[in-house]
C-alpha cells in the first residue's frame, strides 16, 4: 500500500476528499485518506444514522491504515 492509497477501497488515487488522523495504540498520530467515492459512502452511512455500518466503515479504515502506517507529528 502506498501513501497514495485510499484506506477504505485500497485503490491508488491521485486525490483525496477526506484526510484525517487517529491516535494509534503506540500513542502516535496515524494518517488516513479517503477517496471521493469512499467519502460519499461515509456521508451516506452518516445520513441514515447507521451506527453499525459507520462503526464497520471506520474500523476498516483504521485497520487498513495500520497495515501500512503513515505517522505525523502533533
Amino acid at each position: 500500500m502506498s501513501c497514495q492509497t485510499c484506506h477504505y477501497c485500497l485503490e491508488i488515487k491521485n486525490n483525496f476528499s477526506l484526510m484525517g488522523k487517529s491516535r494509534a495504540k503506540n500513542g502516535r498520530l496515524l494518517c488516513y485518506h479517503l477517496c471521493p467515492s469512499c467519502t460519499q459512502k461515509l456521508i451516506g452511512i452518516n445520513s441514515f444514522s447507521d451506527r453499525e455500518g459507520r462503526q464497520f466503515f471506520i474500523n476498516t479504515v483504521k485497520e487498513n491504515a495500520q497495515k501500512n502506517p503513515i505517522y505525523v507529528d502533533e
